[in-house]
């Protein structure tokens, strides 16, 4: 009877350890959308391959963006305001500032 007692204490001590390290790595993910990205400017570097100024879209192969989580690569943005691609045309090298909009994240500045 003891050693049951034990054997069954000593599983729940296990159980309970690895709960807890499960949910502490799940904690250490970074969420895109979480409260402290949307607080903080998310900035980005790249050049543009091609903006589309009817649509209000810019293409980018930008540089790492570590405050989302994101790597180099080639993707299109919308732009909050179509007037912000006045400013740029293919080959330019820009700086922007993305604002998540829910999936998906907007340019709401660029130079």
């Amino acid at each position: 009877m003891k050693t049951s007692i034990f054997v069954l204490a000593a599983i729940a001590t296990l159980s309970l350890s690895s709960i807890a390290s499960y949910a502490k790595d799940e904690m250490a993910m970074p969420m895109p959308t979480s409260k402290a990205t949307a607080q903080k400017d998310i900035v980005g570097k790249g050049t543009v391959v091609f903006e589309n100024k009817a649509v209000g879209n810019v293409t980018l192969k930008h540089e790492a963006i570590p405050a989302i989580g994101w790597g180099a690569m080639t993707m299109e943005f919308k732009v909050k305001d179509k007037m912000l691609l006045d400013k740029v045309k293919k080959g330019d090298k820009v700086q922007f500032t993305l604002e998540p909009q829910g999936q998906d994240y907007v340019i709401t500045s660029i130079k």
